[in-house]
């Protein structure tokens, strides 16, 4: 089958390189501006393109370049995470259309960083859904569906590894399913949550909220993304945090939310408005984790704010 690529990040390329592998060929490459946290960019669809010797377009309106693409041959097309929503004439320019791996339980969720809101929403599994595009956001029935289940211990690093793996395996079985399999209509009765974009200051910790929320919010801004974050004693000092947990005490305490409270193992225990949290792993600019941890204990007056 002949195959458009059509998207960014890792997971997209790597799909590429899986469908080579299954003795599919592709027809064209095109793509657009990178996320900062994309440990890919343009450069590296356009190398691809370019070993192939395929046609390679960059840009964000794929309906530019329909005509041309019609005379390569694509049967199908695969797609994540482009930049804005595809239009009709593109998504019917191949017989078996475009198909999106969203990483979202569709039709609940809808938009852009569902794995993210999943967990502060504290979902018991993530979603990851491979469908055929319509212009409707998130819409078109789907081929493929599996889940990946959600504890207070999961992060979305975690979620991340599992879609960096399973992405490109559903492609190449939606591909070898195409001839045969029949879609699924999206279930009509289920009420849309439409999750939309966050960005880095979106992870900044609030401390009076509660500590499952706190925690939460450290897991869903963990690594690939910039971390949950806040400041130290209403500085500029900013203390990034990449791993917490809830930290269990058999003593009564006042203290004010954010109040570092004493050291665990090197690690500071913080007060929050009802319990108390150890941080694992945070960082502050020029300092290792460890020489990052020794500075927020250094006094018990010390805030994060």
């Amino acid at each position: 089958m002949r195959v458009g690529i059509i998207g960014r990040t890792g997971m997209l390329l790597e799909t590429a390189r899986q469908i080579l592998a299954r003795g599919h060929e592709i027809a064209f490459v095109m793509t657009c501006r990178a996320e900062a946290y994309y440990e890919v960019d343009e450069s590296h669809f356009r190398d691809l393109a370019a070993e192939l010797g395929c046609p390679f377009y960059e840009g964000v309106n794929p309906n530019e370049h329909v005509d041309d693409i019609k005379g390569l041959g694509a049967q199908v097309c695969v797609s994540i995470n482009w930049l804005t929503l595809l239009k009709e004439r593109f998504l019917t320019a191949f017989p078996f259309g475009v198909l999106n791996a969203h990483a979202g339980d569709l039709p609940r969720y809808k938009g852009n960083a569902c794995a993210n809101w999943a967990i502060l929403n504290f979902e018991p599994s993530i979603g990851l859904t491979v469908h055929r595009m319509t212009e409707a956001l998130d819409s078109g029935p789907y081929i493929l569906k599996r889940h990946f289940p959600v504890t207070d211990d999961t992060y979305i690093t975690d979620v991340y590894a599992w879609l960096d793996k399973s992405v490109p395996e559903m492609f190449v079985e939606a591909l070898d399913l195409l001839p045969t399999k029949d879609f699924v209509e999206q279930d009509a009765t289920v009420r849309t949550l439409r999750t939309y974009p966050r960005k880095p200051e979106d992870g900044r910790i609030d401390w009076t909220l509660s500590r499952r929320d706190i925690i939460a919010n450290v897991r869903a801004s963990s690594r690939p993304f910039d971390g949950a974050f806040c400041f130290l004693n209403g500085t500029d000092t900013r203390v990034t945090v990449f791993r917490a947990a809830p930290f269990e005490i058999d003593f009564d305490y006042m203290a004010v939310p954010g109040q570092v409270c004493f050291s665990e193992r090197g690690c500071p225990v913080v007060a929050t408005r009802d319990g108390m949290m150890i941080i694992q792993e945070c960082v502050i600019a020029g300092l290792s984790p460890e020489e990052s941890g020794k500075r927020v204990v250094r006094s018990l007056r010390n805030r994060l704010t």
